[in-house]
């Protein structure tokens, strides 16, 4: 008969779980993604390095597990400030000002998930490849509303989305990896307008 987990034995993995993610969080706070190591991590977890390898199978493993969580924190984020409004306009520039402020809350995290992890790992790539199609996915169905309202001139607007998502892309890998532009926040201002010009919005 195989053996059941009860809800007790249940939580006390996903407790450890989560404590071995809150301490890998912690160490890249404080080191590359190549300087980190499984030992340093199970050490600030309080953990055996061989207890590690009973909840992610290697490093790559459990840093792929943080990005989803960053993803899934990022989509909860969005919907949340997406509630707020009734303008389409407004949810569309509220998408992307809830990814900007998520990124710049978590700025040293989302350097290592979106710059210093991509260029080591073919698979994170994906992955964030994956992220941004379902943000031009949303932009999409955004755009696709403004344009049959009126709102705005008639476009390819699978090209306008995939501009439109790229452009932050870019300026937030710039400021990443080289720190520019300063302020991040005001950058989005300056490439909201910009992006809304390029649409056609008056």
């Amino acid at each position: 008969m195989a053996y059941q987990k009860t809800e007790k034995v249940k939580k006390k993995i996903e407790n450890k779980k989560e404590s071995i993610i809150k301490a890998a969080k912690e160490v890249l706070a404080n080191e590359s993604y190549s300087a980190t190591s499984i030992k340093s991590i199970a050490k600030k977890a309080g953990i055996a390095t061989g207890t590690f390898y009973l909840y992610f199978s290697n490093k790559e493993k459990l840093v792929e597990t943080i990005v989803d969580e960053m993803y899934a924190k990022l989509l909860d984020s969005i919907k949340k400030e997406r509630a707020k409004h009734e303008q389409v306009i407004d949810k569309l520039q509220a998408s992307m000002e809830a990814t900007i402020r998520l990124f710049a809350k978590e700025q040293h995290l989302a350097k290592i998930l979106l710059v210093q992890i991509p260029s080591l790992n073919h698979a994170f790539n994906r992955k964030l490849d994956e992220i941004e199609k379902e943000l031009i996915k949303l932009t999409l169905a955004d755009l696709k509303e403004l344009t049959d309202q009126g709102k705005l001139p008639k476009q390819d607007i699978q090209i306008s989305a995939m501009a439109f998502v790229g452009s932050f892309r870019q300026v937030m890998i710039s400021w990443l990896r080289e720190g520019e532009p300063k302020n991040i926040e005001e950058a989005y201002q300056t490439l909201i307008q910009y992006n809304l010009r390029g649409l056609g919005k008056s």
